[in-house]
């Protein structure tokens, strides 16, 4: 039986939000879209049932919208700036509750407190790898040159070290050569590190985009796709290596004809223990 229940949508910046309305709309599901005013994502009216654009403080009035649709199960999806200022956000009454709860400003935790105060009152927020398991990480060479073996040797090198880093939110893309590390995410988000990569290793190095260890599956999934792939290529990066099962990779077909193109080894590597 189609599930016909409305669905809520969180959206930020990128093209995830939109594809997410698009693949829940066409199995049948109502959507209504939450445009984060600060993301500046403006292409989920298409596949909408109905859309706002509140600004990430205005928990309220997001609730309330949600509330007056029939939503009661919501789904995070896309980018909002590690960058963000609170000082330039208005909060409503609900957000300034909610924030008094906040033990600290980084993004995983404040996504995790405002998903915890919507499952407070009364909503689920949809794991994404839920919703959006199509879109997964499939394990083996994906794409490419078969891997070397001095590549699995820098994926092995670059899966332990984001399993580590990342559990402390730094970021979750390590770049290595020849099993030297040459670049860890911070806080400027996977492109600008992986330019900074280039910068500093020249050509043939691996990148490794993982998982947190604690990740949250309800709004905190990495996420690849043609973009990434044209950044590590144009600085000179050779393979891409993602975690399987645990990573989205986005418009996969034409990722992995980029990667056949242009010589990228693509990798869906399994979890390091």
């Amino acid at each position: 039986m189609t599930d016909r229940r409305p669905l809520g949508i969180l959206a930020g910046a990128g093209a995830l939000p939109v594809l997410a309305a698009r693949l829940v709309a066409r199995a049948g599901r109502p959507v209504f879209g939450v445009q984060l005013a600060e993301a500046g994502q403006r292409g989920l009216a298409a596949h909408c049932a109905a859309v706002i654009t509140p600004n990430l403080g205005q928990v309220g009035r997001i609730l309330d919208f949600w509330r007056e649709a029939g939503v009661r199960e919501v789904l995070f999806i896309g980018k909002v700036d590690k960058t963000l200022h609170f000082e330039a956000l208005e909060f409503d009454e609900v957000g300034k509750e909610m924030l008094s709860h906040l033990v600290n400003r980084q993004d995983g935790s404040l996504f995790g407190l405002i998903a915890d105060e919507m499952e407070a009152r009364g909503f689920t927020v949809a794991p994404q790898t839920e919703v959006l398991a199509a879109l997964l990480a499939r394990p083996g060479h994906l794409a490419g040159p078969p891997p070397t073996p001095s590549m699995l040797r820098d994926i092995q090198v670059g899966q332990e070290i984001a399993a580590v880093v990342s559990g402390y939110e730094v970021g979750q893309t390590v770049a290595v050569k020849l099993g030297a590390v040459v670049a860890i995410e911070a806080f400027e988000h996977t492109d600008a590190a992986l330019r900074r990569a280039g910068k500093l290793a020249g050509r043939g190095w691996v990148a490794v985009k993982a998982a947190r260890p604690k990740q949250d599956p309800r709004f905190d999934v990495p996420t690849v796709g043609l973009r990434t792939l044209s950044v590590l290529h144009r600085a000179g990066g050779c393979c891409l290596a993602v975690e399987a099962g645990q990573v989205f990779v986005v418009d996969e077909k034409r990722v992995l004809r980029f990667a056949e193109a242009n010589g990228i080894t693509l990798f869906g590597a399994s979890r390091s223990h």
